[in-house]
């Protein structure tokens, strides 16, 4: 829709233009960066009630609306499905003007269609996300709190503390369907643990956890269709993460740093990987330990000066996930950007160990992460 509207802004004298539908919602702009989305937001609200008004009024269809000022111009034109608005010099060739804005809306009417429905659809996953989300919040809450009452030591990790810390998470509706909370705790409570999650309605995976229960445990709930699987004293996944000293960091959540690292190791990671790298990078400042609300580089820092393969896979994953923003976020969040760019430089002019050097002769040719089970 932003190319066909490049027609219109071809024209001699005309600085720029916007669509929005018949409730105001712009859908696509080619305008100069000065005017952001709140402020064509406003105009095209304001836009389809005086169209609204003047149809109401004078009892008939209203056509353009012409507003001369003394050296530029602001011409809508309704189509039916939404205005186009144009902003341009005072003198304009009008019938040029006129006939390229004739061509372009018949193009636009059957976007204008499908850019709205995809708004809706848009708007109705992310109420269903924000329900959802509210609901597995409180439930992870009452699980960590029964825990504290009870002595044991656990805290929210993966999807669920990236949704209790992040709000770019709510923007991105990140995937709800499998409904499983992931949480960390310590290996020598696993005992206790057991008593919190059945004291709570949850039973057991008793195979599963006869079998994996040194590293990690499951449980189901299923009168509330969750699965919770608790991961013990570290992440063993394509690399492992210790956070045994980590979990008395942040009061109910992995800490930041872990949280970014845990996504950062994957191997060819998905949208939602990619989502949720953006959201923490997003919503939070890099800073140093003990700043609870800011990304502890530090920790990063250290485990890609040590680990050849670690930094493979991070500084991989951070590259992959700026090109794939730029690809998909349409306007980046510049600080998103400052934060991805700023990692990686820090982590490439971190001096690395003789270990890491001597990893790093070998490069690619040899596997540097584990494939999980």
């Amino acid at each position: 829709m932003e190319n066909i509207l490049k027609n219109i802004n071809a024209v001699l004298g005309v600085t720029g233009c916007f669509v929005c539908d018949n409730e105001g919602q712009v859908l696509a702009s080619a305008l100069p960066d000065i005017f952001d989305d709140d402020i064509l937001s406003a105009i095209g609200r304001i836009v389809t009630q005086t169209v609204a008004g003047l149809a109401t009024s004078r009892r008939r269809k209203v056509g353009d609306i012409d507003l001369v000022y003394s050296q530029s111009r602001f011409i809508a034109k309704y189509f039916g499905k939404g205005c186009l608005c144009v902003l341009c010099v005072r003198d304009i060739n009008l019938p040029l003007l006129n006939l390229t804005a004739k061509m372009v809306t018949k193009r636009l009417i059957p976007m204008v269609d499908e850019r709205r429905l995809r708004v809706m659809q848009d708007a109705e996953r992310h109420e269903a996300w924000a329900s959802a989300a509210q609901m597995l919040n409180g439930e992870v809450l009452s699980i960590l709190s029964a825990a504290l009452e009870q002595g044991v030591v656990l805290k929210a990790s993966g999807d669920a503390a990236i949704r209790l810390h992040c709000p770019s998470a709510g923007r991105m509706a990140l995937d709800l369907d499998d409904k499983i909370l992931a949480l960390a705790g310590l290996g020598k409570q696993s005992a206790q643990i057991n008593q919190v999650m059945e004291s709570l309605g949850y039973s057991p995976e008793v195979r599963f956890n006869i079998l994996h229960g040194e590293q990690r445990l499951r449980y189901v709930h299923p009168e509330k269709n969750l699965g919770i699987e608790v991961f013990l004293n570290e992440l063993n996944m394509y690399h492992q993460l210790n956070f045994v000293d980590r979990l008395s960091s942040d009061e109910n959540t992995l800490p930041l740093a872990d949280l970014l690292l845990w996504n950062l190791q994957y191997q060819n990671p998905d949208d939602g990987i990619l989502g949720v790298i953006y959201a923490v990078l997003c919503d939070h400042m890099l800073g140093e330990a003990g700043e609870v609300e800011k990304i502890d580089t530090e920790r990063i820092l250290d485990l890609c000066a040590n680990d050849w393969g670690w930094y493979k896979s991070v500084s991989m994953n951070l590259n992959q996930c700026i090109n794939w923003v730029k690809s998909n976020m349409g306007e980046v969040e510049p600080a998103f950007l400052e934060r991805a760019n700023r990692l990686l430089q820090l982590i490439e002019e971190t001096p690395k160990t003789v270990r890491w050097q001597l990893r790093a002769r070998i490069g690619e040719s040899m596997r540097w992460y584990e494939i999980p089970e």
